[in-house]
């Protein structure tokens, strides 16, 4: 092999570690369905697969029953909002939220995404439903234990459906909004990456649930009610809240593969470059 050839070969062997094509261990999700349906059978979980192929996850479904074994990074919920041909069941993920211990990265959301992602506005542009799912899930997948993505749910069984999940420090509003804005303290968060206020909203009720009386120490809300106050209570409405301890963390870090390919490029490069003067 030439010199130029074994160049642009390190070269390319470094450029994918640094891009992330080289995967050391994807996101494990175990995503609960209830045996939801978006248009027929099968379709839900084939709409979720285009989106985890895209992301790099490793999806399992847990449509009802035991609680599949094995070791997940976060738990995604299905909404119960959104005009399903079949509703979720909750009843599984109720009798076994005794054995699960969340870690600390938790989200609840009053924005129904997975239904919008299947339906309207769809998964065309990343700016919307596709990039709220993804950035949700990627952020959440990546803290310790077992993360939470709650979606189109308050988490307490008040509101449209939905289990209560036992998380202490919110209450909730049953209220929907077409308005749904980023604040500006927030928008540089990761998990944020690639949306706008404009990109979640108009999606024809983008969210059903909104959240206030926040406690600090537990949660951030990061997009907010554009319409009204809780209420009328004198208190920020808020559509998303996350763990508030990691809510400034990254949604995906080079994993130790990656960067030891990384390095590997790098110092192979070195010594080629060394070779090259000593020959010369």
């Amino acid at each position: 092999m030439s010199y130029k050839r074994l160049l642009r070969s390190i070269g390319l062997l470094a450029g994918l570690a640094v891009s992330g094509a080289v995967f050391a261990s994807p996101i494990n999700v175990l995503w609960y369905t209830g045996g939801t349906e978006a248009s027929g059978p099968g379709t839900y979980e084939a709409n979720i697969n285009t989106l985890a192929a895209a992301n790099g996850w490793t999806v399992t479904f847990w449509t009802g029953g035991s609680m599949p074994s094995g070791s997940y990074n976060v738990l995604v919920i299905a909404s119960p909002e959104g005009g399903w041909s079949s509703y979720p069941n909750y009843s599984a993920l109720t009798s076994s939220l005794g054995s699960i211990t969340f870690g600390n990265r938790e989200m609840l959301t009053g924005q129904d995404a997975d239904w919008h992602y299947q339906n309207y506005p769809g998964p065309a542009n990343f700016d919307g439903p596709k990039g709220f799912l993804s950035d949700s899930i990627n952020w959440a997948g990546n803290g310790t234990g077992m993360g939470l993505v709650a979606l189109g749910m308050d988490g307490l069984g008040i509101c449209y459906g939905g289990p209560a999940l036992g998380l202490p420090g919110y209450s909730a509003d049953c209220q929907e909004t077409n308005n749904v804005q980023i604040p500006a303290s927030v928008a540089g968060y990761p998990i944020n990456t690639g949306l706008t206020s404009a990109g979640l909203s108009n999606w024809n009720t983008a969210s059903h649930i909104s959240f206030w009386n926040l406690d600090p120490s537990d949660w951030v809300g990061i997009n907010v009610n554009g319409d009204d106050d809780c209420g009328g209570a004198p208190a920020t409405c808020y559509v998303t809240i996350i763990s508030a301890g990691t809510a400034s963390g990254g949604i995906g870090v080079p994993e130790p593969a990656d960067l030891g390919v990384f390095g590997l490029g790098l110092l192979l490069v070195g010594a080629f470059v060394g070779l090259r003067r000593r020959v010369a």
